[in-house]
This record gives structure tokens, sequence and C-alpha cells, in this order.
């Protein structure tokens, strides 16, 4: 029977499939308890306030599976935030990751310990329809040292390399309306640079440097906090090539990718929990440079763990 739910779970996490600011779904007090072989699940289910270009409640899913064995462990995570209040929605974001701890842990006498560093080996589908994020795909790997390790804090870090691929819609659904007539001739204009074949659509891919620092505690008996945050350095111009690369100093400069996700995680049973979070992304190297490149969310809903 724990099979068949966590399978479930996995499929729910395909099937949700941002660069997530998550490196694992499950709380410390969770992942420091689990047995070798043995699989477990979460499932997150909330509302959450949305700023970016609109201003509505949203709903919220996370699904994750994870395993370990007496070295590794094995995670798939799935997110969706849907916002069906309208006909049309650019707010509908969602992601399906999937990653590998190598080398994380070293077992003897049934007893786990955290290796020192471990290599973090990952790959990622990401879409986001309020900044015309058609498809991303992300692949990489993170060498991730231990930095602090104690019964109540676990503090890690993460240096890698990782390949990423986009697909832009120019135009997403719902936007048109919001320019003037003189607006709305210059993002014409400017869309024509980027999209010379008229499709609608523009790819753009290349490697980038990235790290994060994760930070988790229990801060008692019931209740604990994550906190991680990314960096993504680009090495070249998404607009390298194009028209407008020579127009202005912003389409030269490779900005960075910054995300932010805390949860505070308040345990009601030992599978249930409220769970309160955070998430931020500004990323300003996009090709749809006139939509927002900077998003929050705040998000409180129930946490269920198998």
């Amino acid at each position: 029977m724990r099979k068949f739910r966590i399978a479930i779970i996995l499929c729910l996490g395909l099937i949700f499939g941002e660069s997530s600011a998550q490196v694992t779904g499950f709380s410390k007090a969770h992942t420091d308890t689990l047995k070798q072989g043995r699989p477990t699940g979460s499932l997150y289910l909330g509302f959450y306030f949305l700023e970016d270009a609109l201003q509505y409640l949203y709903l919220s899913s996370n699904a994750s599976g994870l395993i370990m064995d007496n070295r590794n462990q094995y995670e798939l995570m799935g997110v969706i935030n849907y916002q069906g209040l309208r006909t049309r929605s650019t707010s509908n974001t969602g992601y399906v990751y999937a990653h590998a701890c190598l080398f994380r842990h070293t077992t003897t006498g049934g007893k786990r310990k955290l290796n020192k560093i471990s290599l973090e080996p990952f790959a990622m589908f990401h879409f986001d329809e309020d900044r015309g994020i058609y498809a991303r795909w992300q692949a990489g790997a993170y060498a991730v040292p231990l930095i602090l390790n104690k019964p109540k804090i676990r503090i890690q870090a993460g240096l890698g390399l990782l390949y990423q691929w986009d697909r832009y819609d120019l135009l997403p659904p719902d936007y048109e309306d919001w320019w003037s007539a003189d607006q709305w001739k210059t993002v014409q204009k400017d869309i024509k640079a980027l999209d010379q074949q008229g499709t609608g659509f523009a790819a753009r891919n290349g490697f980038r440097g990235s790290v994060y620092l994760g930070f988790y505690t229990s801060l008692g008996r019931i209740v604990d906090w994550n906190l991680c945050i990314y960096y993504q350095q680009p090495f070249s111009s998404n607009f390298t090539g194009t028209s407008l690369y020579s127009t202005s100093s912003d389409f030269r400069i490779p900005y960075p990718c910054i995300t932010v996700e805390t949860i505070l995680n308040f345990k009601i049973l030992s599978w249930l929990a409220l769970d309160l979070r955070y998430y931020m992304q500004h990323d300003r190297n996009q090709l749809t440079f006139y939509l927002p490149y900077y998003m929050y969310t705040i998000t409180m809903g129930v946490y269920f763990v198998i």
C-alpha cells in the first residue's frame, strides 16, 4: 500500500512539472529519521497571494517523493501554481525537479552520518506564463560542502555549473490590452527584432554558473524552518546576436537570476502540518524584457507526509 501511495505522489510530480529554491521538499527532522530503502512522499495544498503584474488568490500544489540508500538520496519534486479566476491567465507556473545527492552520507551499524562533501546532479523543466517562459530546461551538477550539521541546525552550500535552454512566448495572452497604441507599436517593433521568422517564439541556450546556500533548522518540537538562496550567473547576454544588443547597456549585461524561498512548517501530527511559504525570483536577463522580471508569492496551506 505504501509503494502504491508513493507511486501516486511521483505521478503527481510528473504531471505538475522556476527554478526551485528548495533543495528538498522535506523538513530536516523527516530526512534525519527516514529509514534506508523506505520510500516516502509529501503533498502540499495551499492558496497564495501573487505580486507580479496582477494581484489575485491562486491555488498552489507541491508533490515530492524521496528515497535513500546507504550512501545516496534521490528525490523528485513537482509544483504547480494555478490561477483559474479568469478565462485566460498569464500567471500559471510550474516545474518538475529531479535530483540525486550522491555520497551524501555513510551508513555504519544502522547509523547515518553526513559526509563533508557530496555531489548533486539535477534536471528540471519549468514554465511561467507570466514572464513568457513557454519552456525552460536545466541540467547540471553541484558540489555540495556541508558547512554545519548540528541536531537542530544544518547549513550547506552548492557550487555548480548548469546548461539552460529557454523557449520564450514573446507575447503571452492578455498583455495586448495593457499598452497604449504608441506603446503597443514599440512592443511590436521589439518583438520583430527578436523574432524575425514571425513564429511568436524565440529560443536561447547556454551555460550558467550557480551557487546556493541552504539553511535548515528546528525551532522547537513542532516548528521547522527552511531557507534557500540561489544565484545563477549566465556567461553571456540573451540579447547577443540581436539588433537590440547595441541599443542599450541593459541588453548587453548578463544579469543574474536570484531566487529565494523560505518555509515555516508547524507540525500538527506526525503526518500533518501547516506551512507558510515565501518565494521570490528576480530574473532580468530574459528576452521578454517588457514583461515582469520580478515576482514573489506568499503561500499558506496544508502539508501531508506519508
